[in-house]
């Protein structure tokens, strides 16, 4: 009896705040505002943070998870006559080093890219990534067949000229065939496509790279084997796309391609571990065994996908404290109009209050009437400010390209704190409205 009572009168002043809702609208509205975008900037920025985060993770998969990652540093020629008597840079001399050096590694695999001359490709030569591959590559890069069969230790060992090549070098350069068993030419040698890559993004941001290798990112080295400058792309390697890219034997390239280089022999190491927790473990041991072989030559660069997380992390963690902040101000100033719209409220509706306490209702009574109302109006604006929120992160994606996902928790917790600025805000003046003196009230002071 006194649940149903209860939930009666509770009804009964919802219908009452939402009245005073459509008694004043456009006031109503404006008190909105502050709280509609407060929440509604906490949804959009945490959507599209979440949807960051999400594709960070989805690439450092994509890229192996549990693999550490060892690229060529560029040098310039002033550079490489002073260290090239200490270090002939990245090469398979590392390679032996690590696997007989390090615990606990499951896999080593390097790759070198080639810069295609000519092709009968139906593709312009530079847009064709040519990589020198080793056979663990595969598995240490996360790549997976579409079709066909990978580089196994027979291809290697005999130097066959065979390719593995990307999804979409297959779609442009086979338009409605089947790539398997075709000839291409690269350079001036042949090779049978024996296998074709799944269509899955490479594209693992490394956004961390260093200020000098950024800036050097672009320029030209010499390369000692055959004094040809070819450019280098340190800081990209793992950024590049292996949809265009076409995979040979690392034996087959050098045989029929491009004779070892003297200095950066290779362009990337890759070491698998068992655990992507690992990489950080193994990232400075790799920074010792290498700083060691290299004569203490940075001429390298390590990158560990569990740190580039926790760096974006990071980032992601400054960047929303900043977002709560901006969010809390609004919604402060939301709490403040919140506050000033009851209070004009009860000054409009003393003569009622009076009215009410004179036929018997409680102070608790005024004051939960009151308290209800402010409540509402958050719980409204907590609403539309969801909505808002949610429509302005997917314009932002649809428009800005960039990705988006529903951060549920944030919302929750935005539209939580929406409710508490009602109940902060509005705990004062229905305390006031309870406490009019009744006979005051009637007389209309």
């Amino acid at each position: 009896m006194s649940s149903s009572l209860f939930s009666g009168q509770t009804l009964t002043l919802l219908r009452r705040s939402f009245v005073q809702f459509y008694s004043n609208p456009l006031r109503t509205l404006l008190t909105l505002l502050g709280v509609v975008f407060g929440v509604g900037a906490v949804v959009a920025m945490m959507s599209i943070g979440e949807g960051a985060q999400r594709q960070i993770l989805e690439r450092i998969e994509a890229m192996g998870a549990t693999s550490v990652h060892i690229e060529s540093r560029p040098v310039t020629d002033a550079e490489l006559t002073s260290i090239i008597n200490d270090t002939v840079g990245l090469s398979r001399d590392d390679v032996r080093a690590i696997e007989h050096t390090l615990p606990n590694i499951k896999s080593v695999g390097y790759r070198v890219k080639h810069t295609l001359g000519v092709t009968d490709i139906s593709m312009p030569a530079h847009e064709v990534q040519v990589y020198g591959v080793s056979e663990s590559i595969f598995k240490a890069h996360a790549l997976k067949l579409k079709e066909g069969d990978t580089l196994h230790h027979l291809h290697h060992r005999q130097g066959q000229r065979v390719a593995v090549i990307g999804s979409r070098l297959a779609q442009n350069a086979f338009p409605g065939q089947n790539p398997l068993g075709k000839v291409i030419r690269l350079d001036y040698s042949y090779f049978t496509i024996i296998g074709v890559l799944e269509d899955r993004g490479m594209n693992a941001v490394k956004d961390e790279a260093t200020d000098e290798t950024k800036n050097k990112k672009n320029k030209k080295s010499k390369s000692l084997s055959g004094n040809e400058e070819e450019e280098q792309d340190s800081g990209s390697s793992i950024t590049k796309d292996y949809q265009d890219a076409i995979l040979l034997p690392f034996s087959t390239l050098e045989a029929e391609l491009a004779p070892a280089r003297t200095y950066h022999e290779l362009d990337m190491i890759s070491v698998e571990v068992n655990t992507t927790a690992e990489t950080l473990e193994a990232k400075n041991q790799l920074m010792l065994l290498l700083s060691k072989l290299h004569g203490e030559h940075q001429d390298f660069e390590i990158i560990a996908p569990e740190e580039l997380l926790r760096q974006r992390q990071e980032t992601q963690s400054v960047f929303n404290a900043v977002l709560i902040a901006i969010a809390a101000i609004s919604l402060l100033v939301g709490g403040i109009g919140v506050m000033n719209i009851m209070l004009a409220n009860i000054m409009e509706r003393v003569s009622e209050i009076g009215l009410r306490r004179a036929i018997g209702a409680k102070k608790s009574d005024i004051r939960n009437q009151f308290l209800l109302e402010s409540i509402s109006i958050c719980f409204v604006g907590g609403v539309l400010g969801v909505l808002l929120g949610l429509l302005a992160s997917f314009l932002v994606s649809y428009f800005g390209d960039l990705p988006m996902a529903f951060a549920w928790e944030s919302t929750a917790l935005a539209f939580g704190i929406s409710l508490l600025v009602g109940v902060t805000f509005g705990l004062m003046p229905a305390v006031r409205a309870a406490n009019i003196d009744p006979i005051d009230a009637l007389r209309g002071e």
